[in-house]
């Protein structure tokens, strides 16, 4: 049907994404650094170079003449620059923390974001939106306005495919990893901020991939357009941790601690952190333009992923995350969390609303 260019293409929705445009009948090129060559890439040309760099992009990019040009990796700002008149359409993968109150709940009155979150109707962060804990979302709403504005001057249809926190194979951030090792290591319980009863949407790889397709597929509808891109099916932080457990072979007993509280072990926060405890994006747009629905279950997408996980434990072991996994720090934390709760016990029973006092202490502790 045309050429293809793939910035990225390694990750965790990069090579179903290129499986796709090769059944479409694309000539397809893959663009990125060769830092990380995948056995699941068809065999497609590649270009080597890095899409952060001007230089690196104008080579890959070439004198033009691409259908398509799917950017799910590097500089945004520079890949539209260059393929601007040089493509028809670009479909660039960017992310929910352009929503104002996602990553930095407490910017927002009242807390956190809106729910559902619309494409159109929910603030976005302002351009200039300052760093907030290690994130840096003004540049993500920098990199939208810019490929709008591209788009709007007729350099190339444009559309911008928010995704939401996505699991499955190859994942750099590998969230589900911090439920699959304590597995591994005979752990048995972990914490969970405010019992991990938080939703966030999320998106398995292979759904992820099918929204960019559909995308590439229906470029009049999709131009000038952003689309929430999320599974079908939500879960709690809870039913999420449960699942990837039981895949993984062994039930954990969860633990539940205050959000607030400062915890040794980013259990408490990989699955909720700084970003809103709840944030639901609204896919309605993406089903009716483009007649999404998800090709992979939860359950098939995370099981997909822990297989992944158990055949190269080795690695993930030594790439390392943001959990230290500090064990005897959490289990000294929660100790002293289950003393000062029985202590406040017998303050709680004035207000005693029939359940017990020992079913109080039980449910806060998880059990």
């Amino acid at each position: 049907m045309g050429r293809a260019l793939v910035v990225g293409g390694t990750g965790p929705t990069g090579p179903p994404i290129v499986e796709g445009l090769l059944a479409r009948g694309h000539d397809v090129t893959v663009f990125h650094t060769g830092r990380h060559e995948v056995a699941e890439l068809p065999d497609v040309p590649h270009v080597h170079g890095s899409p952060f760099e001007a230089g690196d992009i104008t080579r890959a990019v070439g004198d033009g003449g691409w259908d398509v040009v799917v950017a799910t990796y590097g500089r945004v700002r520079l890949i539209a620059e260059h393929v601007a008149r040089r493509c028809a359409h670009l479909v660039v993968v960017g992310g929910v923390p352009v929503y104002q109150g996602y990553v930095n709940p407490g910017s927002r009155f009242p807390y956190g974001v809106r729910l559902p979150v619309r494409e159109d109707s929910h603030p976005l962060v302002a351009p200039d939106e300052p760093r907030f804990a290690g994130y840096s979302t003004g540049p993500i709403r920098r990199s939208e306005d810019q490929v709008f504005t591209l788009g709007a001057n007729g350099s190339f249809a444009a559309t911008y495919l928010r995704y939401p926190t996505v699991y499955g194979p190859r994942n750099p951030y590998a969230w589900e990893w911090h439920v699959v090792r304590r597995v591994l290591d005979g752990r048995p319980w972990m914490i969970l901020a405010d019992g991990g009863h938080g939703v966030h949407s999320r998106a398995a790889a292979r759904n992820a991939a099918q929204a960019v397709l559909l995308a590439v597929d229906r470029p009049e509808t999709a131009a000038g357009k952003a689309y929430n891109v999320a599974d079908d099916e939500l879960l709690t932080v809870r039913q999420w941790v449960q699942l990837v457990a039981r895949a993984a072979g062994r039930d954990l007993e969860l633990r539940s601690l205050p959000r607030e509280l400062p915890s040794p072990g980013l259990a408490v926060s990989a699955f909720g952190g700084q970003e809103s405890p709840t944030s639901i994006v609204d896919t309605t747009r993406l089903r009716e333009d483009l007649g999404y629905r998800d090709v992979v279950t939860v359950a098939d997408g995370l099981a997909e992923t822990v297989e992944w996980m158990l055949a190269n434990e080795k690695a993930l072991r030594a790439a390392g995350t943001t959990d230290p996994f500090a064990y005897a720090a959490e289990d000294a934390l929660v100790a002293a969390y289950d003393r000062a709760l029985a202590s406040l016990a017998p303050q709680a029973a004035p207000f005693d609303s029939g359940i017990g006092r020992m079913d109080v202490v039980q449910t806060a502790k998880g059990r």
